[in-house]
């Protein structure tokens, strides 16, 4: 699929951020088709699909409401069920589509490599659909559920949740509106601890053995893909432009028995001059301020201070004086959310991730984390992957095999 590479700053940032924006307006809309809720199944109900969406779904959206739920694992299951009184459970995703017509909508939080069968299915049955990150594990795949959106006139809405946080947004805005001059440089990091130990197993085909599904390519795709993507993806909003080549070294230091990499870091260019350099790691956690973003521009540094419920932006002017511009976690109109302490957080932007969703169903309101931005976020990751594994430059427009 060809991609432009030069996009219009300005127009890239302006439209970004009307995106957010719009989320202002859609958490007001009511009810689903014809008045109705729209009817959600859920097929993924372990700690992310039962402690996150379902979590926010049955307590803050009461525009929709759960009535389908699908795991193949019943010790995921029957939690999920009874959380979600009057839902019915299913252990195949393709006995639930079939056998639940009137469902509106799907949310997808399977193990990465079935996000694309799964999302194409449900787009095929006429269902609108919320596929967690990353969108796939191949463009190929990509490409395949926004055709399948676009020929069944469905809403594929990708979980970028951090496409909706105040914070970036307002970060977006000051950029576009040259508050540290043009952007030139961008250094980042996201330094953290290993998976869940509790995460399904899947049988390894090369060992015979029950593994963390997330140690192996075939399943996750990248540890890239499962985490770093959306410091990656954000990292893209802000620059405003398409990476030209991406460059990455990386391996597995610490944890010297799994597929997936431990450690990586990478260089990318983007089309408008911007250089980004970003480190990841899985093996450290709890090390101070291991996520930060600093964005340098030609007049100052911009990066972020405090903890979630207090962040604000800080620029640092070369010369001149430091500014500090506070950001609210919450929207006031969100003052009743409270995000889980602990295990999966149940954070406010997958909260209006589901608000903008129903309401691009509702009325046809527009989607900022659209198939798009999960394809380009999915080809950030899996390019700095190629490069890790061949040692090779990628250039943005080699899609081959990605």
């Amino acid at each position: 699929m060809p991609r432009n590479d030069m996009i219009d700053r300005r127009n890239f940032l302006a439209g970004s951020v009307a995106g957010v924006a719009g989320y202002a307006l859609s958490g007001q809309a009511q009810g689903g088709p014809a008045g109705k809720k729209v009817r959600y199944g859920i097929v993924g109900t372990g700690n992310r699909g039962r402690n996150a969406h379902l979590r926010i779904v049955t307590r803050y959206v009461p525009e929709a409401e759960v009535v389908a739920l699908c795991d193949t694992t019943k010790e995921n299951l029957k939690p999920a069920l009874e959380a979600a009184p009057g839902a019915k459970g299913y252990e195949d995703y393709k006995k639930m589509l079939a056998s639940e017509p009137s469902l509106d909508a799907v949310i997808v939080v399977v193990p990465n490599f079935l996000h694309a069968d799964v999302t194409v299915a449900a787009l095929q049955a006429g269902k609108h659909v919320l596929v967690e990150k990353p969108m796939a594990i191949h463009l190929a795949e990509a490409d395949r559920m926004i055709q399948a959106a676009e020929k069944n006139r469905r809403v594929l809405v990708v979980g970028q949740q951090s496409r909706y946080s105040l914070l970036y947004e307002r970060m977006a805005k000051l950029i576009r509106e040259g508050a540290i001059g043009e952007l030139e440089y961008v250094y980042a990091a996201l330094f953290r601890g290993d998976w869940n130990p509790a995460s399904w197993r899947y049988k390894d085909p090369a060992t015979g053995k029950e593994t963390n599904w997330r140690f192996l390519t075939k399943t996750a795709g990248s540890a890239l893909l499962e985490d770093g993507i959306h410091e990656l993806d954000v990292i893209h909003w802000l620059v405003g432009a398409h990476p030209t080549r991406i460059q990455a070294n990386g391996g597995n230091n610490v944890f010297k028995d799994r597929e997936t990499i431990d450690n990586a870091g990478l260089l990318i260019d983007f089309s408008n001059g911007v250089r980004c350099t970003f480190g990841y790691t899985i093996f450290t956690p709890g090390v101070p301020n291991g996520r930060f973003t600093r964005l340098f521009g030609s007049k100052a540094e911009m990066t972020t201070e405090g903890s979630k419920g207090e962040a604000e932006i800080v620029i640092r002017p070369y010369r001149g004086q430091l500014e500090r511009i506070p950001v609210p976690r919450l929207r006031p109109d969100e003052a009743s959310f409270k995000e889980q302490a602990g295990g999966v957080d149940a954070d406010v932007e997958t909260l209006r991730l589901h608000k903008a969703f129903v309401a691009s169903i509702v009325g046809n309101a527009p989607v900022f984390a659209d198939g798009k931005v999960g394809r380009d976020a999915i080809h950030i990751s899996l390019a700095a992957e190629r490069s890790v594994r061949t040692g090779q430059v990628i250039p943005w427009t080699q899609e081959a095999g990605i």
